[in-house]
């Protein structure tokens, strides 16, 4: 049912909306620039903080109020965590319908008749389970269950407990009557700028990276749905190799292990041959300044064929070609002269 909400409520949504869409719309840009500027690389994927302002409309607003502040705010939101080779169905489910759903949920159980405490630990549980549950079977019906390790690390729960905690301290605020709910775009920011940086060090060491199932799962799906994707492949895992790999691509690159764990590869989107040629140029002259000894090989749809299946092969006949040119040259014979 559909329950009534005052102008002062309304004009409330209005606010958090619009700082929500002031982080997606101007805030993400300015921040990819730096990162560009400074790191010289492709900026990595923001980091989903709707929670800063879709938690605290739930606290704050009555359920109907909140789930349409958090549908509108989702949709405005896509824009900055949107890379190439990310547009995939459970994606949108989780901008959208799971933003709604769990400020629906939490609105309730606030109003729910609970001692406040008691009702706001219910609503931070249900957030979660909505948030996580809905993404989980939307992974599944998409073919990527293999992913879903990954979604449940401790780098998404660490996320989603800052978020709803700067929520928490807007709804202080307003309760104080203080107007600074404003300093929750610089938290965000902040936010944003932890988790790009531990995504550095996360694909900086190769324990974390993504497993051989989790890389396939997800490449087959991107190389079927894009026009054009390419592959790179390294016949090493020495944690510098990783290292050097983390610096130089995005972080909507997918990186993961392949070949029994004694190789890298990486899968990237809508990325034309002539561009994974000249990163996988890059990488050797890289590798071989840090003096880390390897083959690199890279393969593209749809020069080198139309399946993920196809690429592998491809780049692994370029891998073992290149290995034997860099294998020493055996003597075949002694030559002596009479």
């Amino acid at each position: 049912m559909w329950s009534p909400f005052t102008r002062a409520q309304f004009d409330l949504a209005l606010l958090l909306g619009s700082l929500s869409v002031t982080y997606s719309l101007v805030v993400v840009a300015w921040e990819r620039a730096r990162q560009y500027l400074l790191f010289e690389r492709t900026p990595v994927m923001s980091p989903n903080v709707l929670a800063t302002w879709c938690f605290a409309a739930a606290i704050m607003l009555p359920p109907n109020l909140a789930a349409c502040m958090a549908i509108v705010v989702a949709v405005g939101d896509w824009p900055s965590y949107n890379c190439a080779g990310r547009r995939l169905p459970y994606r949108f489910v989780y901008s959208v319908a799971t933003s709604g759903l769990a400020a629906l949920a939490a609105s309730m159980a606030i109003r729910s008749g609970l001692p406040f405490v008691l009702g706001l630990l219910l609503a931070i549980a249900l957030w979660f389970v909505l948030d996580m549950g809905l993404i989980m079977v939307a992974m599944c019906a998409a073919g990527e269950a293999a992913a879903i390790p990954h979604l449940l690390g401790l780098r998404t729960h660490s996320l989603e407990l800052l978020t709803i905690g700067v929520a928490l301290a807007e709804c202080g605020l307003h309760a104080a009557k203080l107007p600074l709910l404003w300093l929750s775009l610089p938290a965000a920011v902040w936010i944003q700028r932890r988790f790009a940086q531990s995504e550095l060090r996360q694909w900086g060491r190769p324990d974390r990276l993504m497993g051989e199932e989790a890389w396939l799962h997800v490449a087959q799906v991107v190389v079927m749905a894009s026009d054009t994707a390419s592959i790179v492949r390294i016949d090493s895992t020495e944690p510098e190799a990783a290292r050097t790999v983390a610096m130089m691509q995005a972080g909507c690159d997918a990186i993961g292990s392949y070949g029994d764990g004694r190789g890298l590869a990486i899968l990237l989107p809508d990325c034309p041959p002539q561009n994974a040629d000249a990163l996988a140029r890059r990488l050797r002259s890289a590798m071989k300044v840090r003096k880390v000894p390897c083959n690199i090989a890279a393969a593209s749809k749809p020069r080198d064929g139309h399946q993920l299946g196809d690429l592998l092969a491809v780049s692994e006949a370029e891998l073992v070609a290149r290995d034997a040119v860099n294998q020493p040259t055996k003597p075949t014979g002694s030559m002596e002269s009479a």
